[in-house]
Order: structure tokens, then C-alpha cells, then sequence
């Protein structure tokens, strides 16, 4: 695994510190969570898609509605 180095904002290295501590998980893990998610921002743009909010309501019984509330912009 190779190593680099990047510069942060303060406000950066405190959401990866406390993203980290929330999470139990290294702040390593918390970066390499975040490039996972960057991937697949990138391949469902390629598809002409979009990562979104959404909340999970149960009804009638077993059966769940999705509903997306808010579109992810600019990752």
C-alpha cells in the first residue's frame, strides 16, 4: 500500500477525527470509506445517474416505499 501526503483544512481533519471516533475506525479507513464512495459517484455519472437522500418507510406491513429526498450535487 503506498503512502501520501495531503494538506487540510481544519475543518477537514476534524470531520475525518470525528467521523473516525462515531464510526470506531481508524481515520485511515474514514479517507479510504470516502474515495469508495467517490468511485461510485464517478461510474453512476458515466451511467447517467446521481447518488441520493433517501428515507425508508414501512407500509402495508412488508412492504417498503423509498422516497428520495434530496440529490447528492458536486461529488
Amino acid at each position: 500500500m503506498s503512502r501520501m501526503s495531503v494538506n487540510l483544512s481544519p475543518e477537514m481533519e476534524k470531520l475525518i477525527e470525528e467521523t473516525a471516533l462515531n464510526e470506531k475506525i481508524s481515520k485511515g479507513d474514514v479517507i479510504r470509506r470516502a474515495f469508495a464512495l467517490l468511485k461510485v459517484s464517478e461510474v453512476e455519472k458515466k451511467n447517467g445517474r446521481f447518488l441520493a437522500v433517501a428515507q425508508e418507510d414501512k407500509q402495508d406491513g412488508n412492504k417498503t416505499h423509498i422516497e428520495v429526498i434530496g440529490k447528492i450535487i458536486g461529488i
